[in-house]
């Protein structure tokens, strides 16, 4: 009974696994993180090793997504140049709009107008680089991708920004969240993404 348990594809190996795959990829990224220029390439690298571990059940996620922050290293340089002012001001703006609301120097309706549009935009920017890991454009095509094809996908993008912006402010809030929550919430944005993407892969080998 006990070898069964412990067999390597054992539902509770497997589980186990999961888990540690999961807080050692947020781990991985968050090193990745650390020096700034590089949080773009760390953040396509955790896009493309959760897909792949998680949704597709190939193994060695970690070594992917080493693989996958050296493939996407000097592509992500230059996007990440606009992505992380864009995101500064983002939430610089959200902070400086509930502090005006609070103090009733702006009404709820512009808040709540404004929270839309902030979540809207940090809906695009959250496509950007799972984009860049599951496509090769040069840099102004990524761009410019990114931006239609989160605004022809509208209400994904809007639930992806709600779920990215609610996954930084745990972050920001609490420690504990950083050991599971990056990789947790670049699973759940796969549902939201892979749909997005799917009508430009290759179709496999034997469908029209």
């Amino acid at each position: 009974m006990f070898r069964n348990i412990l067999r390597p594809d054992s539902p509770l190996m497997i589980t186990m696994t999961q888990i540690t795959d999961c807080i050692f990829l947020s781990l991985f990224w968050l090193v990745g993180c650390f020096p700034v220029f590089t949080a773009g390439a760390s953040t396509a690298a955790l896009y493309d090793a959760v897909y792949h571990g998680f949704r597709q059940g190939e193994k060695h996620t970690w070594q992917r997504f080493w693989g996958s922050f050296k493939a996407n290293f000097r592509p992500s340089l230059v996007p990440a140049l606009v992505f992380w002012p864009l995101t500064a001001l983002l939430v610089q703006g959200m902070v400086r709009c509930w502090n005006l609301a609070v103090w009733g120097q702006l009404s709820w309706m512009l808040f709540a107008s404004a929270m839309v549009v902030a979540v809207l935009l940090a809906g695009i920017l959250s496509v950007l680089f799972p984009l860049l890991s599951r496509f090769e454009n040069t840099t102004a095509r990524l761009l410019k991708n990114t931006v239609l094809l989160a605004m022809a996908n509208m209400p994904r993008t809007l639930v992806l920004g709600i779920l990215n912006c609610a996954a930084v402010l745990l972050c920001a809030a609490y420690v504990f969240p950083l050991f599971f929550l990056p990789a947790l919430a670049s699973l759940l944005s796969t549902w939201l993404l892979e749909p997005m993407f799917r009508p430009f892969l290759p179709k496999p080998e034997g469908e029209e």
